[in-house]
């Protein structure tokens, strides 16, 4: 396995474009599925993000659901 430090030198080889990429990139992946690595029981953060944006996008019966009821569910959300 490459070591913190391997990494960090060749980051620092990037040029100032790359490394403002390299750290954008960094930052959304962190912010996007950071929290969800720490888990034990997520394997595979970005899939089960994914499976828990499905299910939320379709009703119990499996159904695509409606703005509509989409801003239903925001509107009842803290009853």
């Amino acid at each position: 396995m490459t070591s913190y430090e391997e990494i960090l030198e060749s980051a620092k080889r990037l040029s100032s474009v790359e490394r403002l990429q390299l750290a954008d990139a960094l930052l959304a992946e962190e912010l996007g599925f950071g929290m969800w690595r720490a888990r034990e029981d997520v394997a595979d953060a970005e899939a089960y993000v994914s499976d828990l944006r499905e299910k939320d996008m379709r009703t119990p019966e499996g159904l695509a659901k409606t703005p509509e009821e989409f801003l239903l569910e925001i509107e009842t959300a803290d009853e």
